[in-house]
């Protein structure tokens, strides 16, 4: 019979504190202030996400697959990865202006030593 309530209890309290450290390691990430400084880009923003997606589709006339962040030459702007024709170009959006900064091959288009890779 104690048996029987010690078992629940035991499970609920490593349950517990595995949540625990759980939320105390993302609040401790690894990449320090990156990423509060990156959340704080994002809030003062004057575009949105949803906006920089429509304006890398325009450009592009494909689909976006992925979204991020970058820094380009010092300016903060929307990664956003997109697909058509069986590529993926990289569009950066300024997260201030909405304006396309660049256009060009997606990382994973590249090979090693910086050429596109034709498999």
């Amino acid at each position: 019979m104690l048996r029987t309530k010690i078992v629940p209890i035991a499970m609920a309290a490593v349950i517990a504190v595995g949540t625990t450290v759980g939320v105390a390691y993302a609040a401790n990430d690894k990449r320090g202030g990156e990423g509060a400084q990156e959340l704080a880009t994002v809030v003062s923003a004057k575009i949105s996400l949803a906006q920089a997606i429509a304006a890398a589709e325009q450009q592009t006339g494909g689909k976006a697959i992925d979204a991020g962040l970058e820094n380009e030459n010092g300016t903060m702007a929307f990664a956003i990865e997109v697909a058509k024709d069986n590529t993926v170009q990289k569009v950066l959006v300024d997260l201030q202006t909405g304006k396309v900064l660049k256009v060009g091959a997606s990382e994973n288009e590249r090979g090693e030593d910086g050429e596109r890779d034709n498999d």
